[in-house]
């Protein structure tokens, strides 16, 4: 049935049934083609949907009750999986998991392996009582433009807009061509992917014009989670001086957050210079992607608001990273330390790992502890580099005790933390990056 109170769903609700397989396979391709989505999309997502809905069925909930959420994003459609399962059979959920078979060094393929193929991003969450989400994310496919437009003059005179489609997706086209901000997103070479992720609501974005109504500048803005919004640009389109410009867009995205309850703005995409002083660095992850050389991508961050301190939890070298990174950052923190009082870890760990194929990043993220987190650890690296994601980032919430017990883990596998990111979870999230051995 379409949810009266949000036009953009659908749902399904059936028993986790084998012998249903048609009827969800139906149901998503129908969804995702009244959505907008191509026949070839639609047929991955309807793909992905088999295979996951056949291994719930068969490993994790067979004959529970299981609810599926089909959401229109406009520029993606995402399937959600929402079931409850018995403890025992989470760790079947953890997407490098070998399942029955405890032949540790053969990855053999199994349902969330193939659906992580046919979809961007492949997310799972865990809510209480085991009360599990398991969400693929597909987008469209766009065409890539490579229309030329001339760059607008330098402005005498800024006003402030917020662009309707046809100003979203020349301003695309301009951010492309005129633009010098490096590492530039990929949803800038297809205006018509940008114009419908403004539409949608997720992302806001702010045009600065000149006195002949030409698109000077822009900042892209939403809300990355409650606390942390998460800005690209502002993009300066003009030759000359662009300082007035970052500043005007800067402030006016400052003002459209200032009442929310975010206490930060993030900046992955990097920032014009003139801003740089008004930000904080937080490091840079290197990027690697096929027959071009690694790119690095800082991160700054700005605190909108007072920082309310609390505690965080680490151990072994990690500490001795946050002392610096906190003195710096000014943020006030207790340090915790995580100790090994000789209590018994019983269960197996299961992880969420969010596939983005087109960027070959893969990021892995504890749901729940267990006994196994080196051998569950070392399988997800296996399977995630032999499955070609050449991007691999673990991240750690400093706000969840249990967490800490990985640092040890992840350093041991050629882990190293990186990226400190304030008020991103619990408490701070730490990113770290795996560097194979291979790597230079």
């Amino acid at each position: 049935m379409m949810d009266e109170t949000r036009n953009r769903i659908l749902k399904l609700s059936l028993t986790a049934r084998p012998s249903y397989v048609s009827v969800v396979t139906r149901f998503v391709e129908a969804g995702a083609a009244a959505f907008g989505m191509g026949e070839k999309d639609a047929l991955k997502l309807g793909l992905a949907s088999e295979e996951i809905f056949i291994y719930l069925c068969t490993a994790v909930c067979p004959e529970n009750a299981l609810d599926i959420e089909c959401f229109n994003g406009l520029y993606y459609t995402r399937l959600t999986f929402h079931f409850s399962a018995p403890e025992l059979n989470l760790r079947g959920l953890n997407v490098a998991s070998t399942g029955i078979c405890e032949d540790e060094g053969d990855l053999k393929d199994m349902g969330l392996m193939i659906a992580s193929r046919s979809v961007e991003r492949l997310h799972l969450t865990v809510e209480k009582a085991n009360r599990i989400s398991l969400a693929v994310t597909k987008e469209k496919t766009y065409p890539k433009i490579v229309e030329r437009l001339p760059c607008p003059e330098a402005p005498n005179t800024l006003t402030l807009e917020t662009a309707d489609g046809e100003g979203v997706k020349r301003f695309a086209l301009l951010v492309r061509q005129c633009s010098e901000a490096p590492g530039l997103p990929s949803f800038f070479d297809c205006p018509g992917r940008l114009a419908d992720m403004v539409a949608g609501g997720e992302y806001r974005l702010i045009t600065a014009m000149n006195a002949k109504k030409g698109i000077v500048g822009g900042v892209l803005f939403r809300d990355r989670m409650e606390r942390i919004v998460e800005a690209f640009g502002p993009y300066i389109l003009h030759a000359g001086e662009g300082k007035v410009t970052a500043e005007t867009l800067l402030d006016a995205c400052l003002s459209r957050i200032a009442r929310t309850k975010a206490l930060g703005l993030l900046s992955r995409s990097g920032l014009p210079p003139a801003l740089e002083d008004r930000f904080e660095p937080l490091g840079h992850l290197v990027h690697y992607a096929p027959n071009r050389p690694p790119a690095e991508h800082p991160f700054f961050f700005r605190h909108l608001h007072e920082d309310p301190g609390c505690d965080v939890w680490s151990q072994g070298e990690l500490t001795a990273w946050l002392e610096q990174a906190y003195d710096r950052l000014v943020l006030a923190r207790n340090i915790r330390t995580l100790r090994n009082m000789g209590e018994t870890r019983l269960g197996f760990s299961l992880f969420s790992a969010e596939l983005q194929c087109e960027r070959a990043d893969a990021t892995l993220r504890p749901l729940l502890p267990g006994a196994d987190f080196t051998a569950n650890l070392e399988r997800h690296i296996r399977f995630i580099r032999k499955e070609g994601f050449l991007n691999l980032f673990f991240e750690l919430d400093l706000g969840v005790p249990w967490h800490a017990e990985m640092i040890p883990v992840l350093t041991a596998n050629r882990f190293q933390p990186e990226i400190l990111l304030p008020f991103a979870g619990q408490a701070d999230l730490v990113i770290f990056q795996h560097h194979d051995a291979t790597e230079p």
